[in-house]
């Protein structure tokens, strides 16, 4: 017979084995059966406290961890969970007073001094923080998480170079690490680069590459900083002077060495170009290369040594969607050369890019034909006829194998399905991969300061997508652990992008239907969490559409909404007034001369407005933006009727850099959940809502 004690160990074994494992129910049942053996076991007592820790029981797991404290007094580990304990139930002073009590006993405790660092860090006592994430940094000197913290709290605290310093040695160590490249993404999202030359950028170059070269992160968020990168401000006016006086660029060697910069060719090939001047440069430069293919006498070796070039240009012209401008000179001699090359027995793969920096190669079934099964010896020609041809033969593919949810035949939503069948939106190539998380943590995020508390560590299973578009959004949205995500949209061609994207990531917790939101109360399922975000405001009626998604949220579950801000878009209101007074339709060539019109008029301040925004610089975007059939606005007041109507709880905005400003303005409301301070906030910062207001709420208890 096996002893009390092998017994005992055995189950400790097993216990230990699902709790690692999550089986936190078995786990729990073998602990509490070691106990009845032996009440004064340390080490059940300490597991079982840490489980309920875990759990956010703490009411059962305080006692039990003061027991095994008791019994082991000098144990880091014990003194440790408790202070964690502390930090989680709300008692950081407490919680420092015992990560302290384990660095008496153990100096060189990392964890004791990397978590008294972050409790400091919450506390907003900076210095005394980095103290202790210099401290583990002594005894573990590749400690990236130090490192990474550090970073953050520079970022936070406007030091630039500092935040840089500690990011890179991150990236020195773990180049892969999501986290670290997310940091360091977030730092270049918070700031603008500003007196940048040739004589100080090399650093900044070589990590711009670096993260361009990634595929793991979305490459728009970086654009503002590395196009200061292309061309340096004491080069732009000779650039510019060579434009306006008709001057060829290919005789100057500063474009001609900018033509070649890797990370020129990068920005092309992954990031929406949104600068005005850039534009024009492109614009002028894919001018005259298209007219020296067409010259007789034409300069192969000159066209070719840029051929690279032409084909990140091609990139970049099927990510915005053939936006920019072209003349009706332009325009006639590219149908000459689709027609040529269409008639070619041979392929020319320079004639083929320059061509495709105007208009899709998909646009042409016999140029498909010909080009579906060639490989060429240049990997960048293959990207782009993989963009170009594959991806889209791809989604089409895709289509049939898409479920449809029935009929939709709202008027307005017919029309709106239109528009993003022909204009799916929006196409975009990388996104930010974020390793899977708790629902509760990543909400968590979204709201601070405000936080929620719930027994339930991840308390959601069913997620749904309400008017996914090409599925940019649910990339985040599949790093919710243990989640089932049914993703919706009106378009199919929209859906067939987004589950193209989704099998490239792998990404296989995604269900697809096609339906209206309107038809969604059919679906006879709930859902613990609903995403709606810039969809209600493209209804008829947003309230109906606002109720339908309350009837299929379970009772505890979770609603986030994005809505468009009347006082953020007063000149879209504008702008689309102007359009609807002059007749301008939806088509590609009217896009491109509005686009004109709005970037010439310097006197018209709503048209300039416009420049900065980000959706002024694709044609999806762009019809989105001042062309949509349907659009309601709204103003904080009116949400906070709502929201009082349907018993929601307001949880907070998601825009951390908003949450900072306001907080400034109203240091009492320590939750930042105030809309009646919001509404006064905004009216003082009539555009801190451009990219919507979105939030969360609940259904109140």
């Amino acid at each position: 017979m096996k002893s009390s004690e092998s017994k005992i160990q055995e189950k400790l074994g097993l216990a230990i084995e699902n709790h690692k494992n999550k089986k936190f129910q078995l786990a729990e049942k073998l602990y509490k059966e070691i106990l009845a053996l032996n009440k004064d076991h340390v080490e059940a007592n300490y597991q079982l406290g840490t489980l309920y820790s875990q759990l956010q029981n703490f009411n059962l797991a305080k006692p039990l961890l003061a027991k095994a404290h008791k019994l082991s007094p000098n144990n880091p580990n014990i003194i440790l969970h408790i202070g964690n304990l502390l930090l989680s139930a709300g008692e950081p002073l407490e919680a420092i007073n015992y990560f302290e009590k384990v660095i008496q006993i153990q100096p060189n405790f990392t964890l004791a001094h990397f978590n008294k660092g972050i409790t400091l860090y919450n506390q907003k006592k900076y210095h005394d923080a980095v103290k202790c994430f210099e401290r583990v940094i002594e005894i573990e000197p590749n400690n990236i998480n130090a490192y990474n913290v550090l970073g953050i709290i520079f970022q936070e605290n406007g030091e630039f170079q500092k935040s840089l310093f500690y990011l890179k040695k991150s990236l020195n160590i773990a180049p892969n690490n999501l986290r670290v490249v997310n940091t360091v993404l977030n730092l270049f999202k918070s700031i603008q680069l500003s007196n940048i030359s040739e004589s100080n950028s090399s650093d900044l170059i070589e990590l711009f590459i670096f993260l361009f070269k990634k595929d793991t992160i979305d490459h728009n968020a970086l654009f503002n900083n590395a196009k200061n990168l292309i061309f340096f401000e004491e080069s732009k006016n000779e650039v510019e002077q060579i434009i306006d006086t008709n001057a060829s660029l290919l005789n100057n060697n500063l474009v001609k060495t900018a033509l070649k910069k890797e990370l020129f060719l990068l920005l092309l090939q992954k990031a929406l170009f949104r600068d005005k001047f850039l534009e024009k440069f492109l614009c002028y430069a894919r001018k005259e290369f298209l007219f020296l293919i067409k010259n007789k006498n034409r300069n192969e070796s000159l066209i070719k040594e840029f051929v690279n070039f032409i084909i990140s240009f091609a990139e970049q012209s099927f990510l915005n969607e053939y936006l920019f401008f072209q003349t009706d000179e332009e325009i006639k001699t590219t149908n000459d050369l689709k027609i040529q090359i269409e008639n070619d027995k041979n392929i020319n793969e320079l004639d083929i890019s320059i061509l495709a920096c105007y208009l899709p190669l998909n646009s042409s079934k016999i140029i498909i034909n010909k080009l579906v099964n060639y490989t060429s010896k240049n990997s960048l020609f293959n990207d782009l006829l993989q963009m170009q041809i594959k991806d889209p033969l791809k989604e089409h593919e895709l289509k049939s194998n898409i479920n449809s949810f029935d009929e939709i035949s709202d008027v307005i939503s017919i029309k709106v399905r239109e528009q993003y069948e022909e204009n799916p939106y929006p196409r975009w190539r990388y996104a930010d991969i974020v390793p899977k998380n708790k629902f509760l943590t990543i909400l968590n995020n979204n709201i601070k300061p405000n936080k929620i508390i719930s027994k339930d560590d991840n308390p959601i299973k069913d997620v749904l997508i309400a008017g996914c578009g090409t599925g940019q959004q649910l990339v985040s949205k599949t790093s919710y652990e243990n989640s089932r995500i049914l993703a919706v949209d009106l378009s199919l061609s929209s859906l067939a992008f987004a589950k193209r994207k989704m099998q490239e990531l792998n990404h296989s917790n995604v269900e697809f239907l096609h339906g209206d939101i309107l038809n969604l109360k059919n679906l006879n399922r709930k859902f613990s969490v609903i995403e709606c975000v810039g969809v209600l405001h493209h209804l008829k009626d947003p309230e109906e559409g606002l109720k339908i998604l309350l009837s299929i949220l379970e009772p505890n579950g979770y609603l986030k909404l994005g809505l468009y801000s009347e006082s953020a878009r007063k000149h879209i209101v504008e702008i689309r007034q102007f359009i609807k007074k002059k007749n301008i339709k939806s088509s590609i060539l009217n896009i491109r001369r509005i686009r004109e019109i709005i970037k010439n008029d310097k006197k018209n301040i709503s048209f300039q407005k416009l420049n900065y925004n980000y959706d002024f610089y694709s044609t999806s975007n762009v019809r989105d933006l001042i062309f949509h059939v349907q659009e309601h606005r709204y103003t904080l007041p009116q949400i906070a009727i709502l929201l009082r109507k349907y018993n929601l709880k307001f949880l907070g905005f998601t825009n951390l850099s908003n949450k900072k400003e306001y907080a400034k303005h109203f240091p009492t409301d320590l939750k930042c959940t105030s809309l009646e301070n919001w509404h006064n906030f905004e009216t003082n910062n009539p555009d801190i809502f451009k990219q919507m207001y979105q939030f969360w709420v609940k259904i109140n208890d």
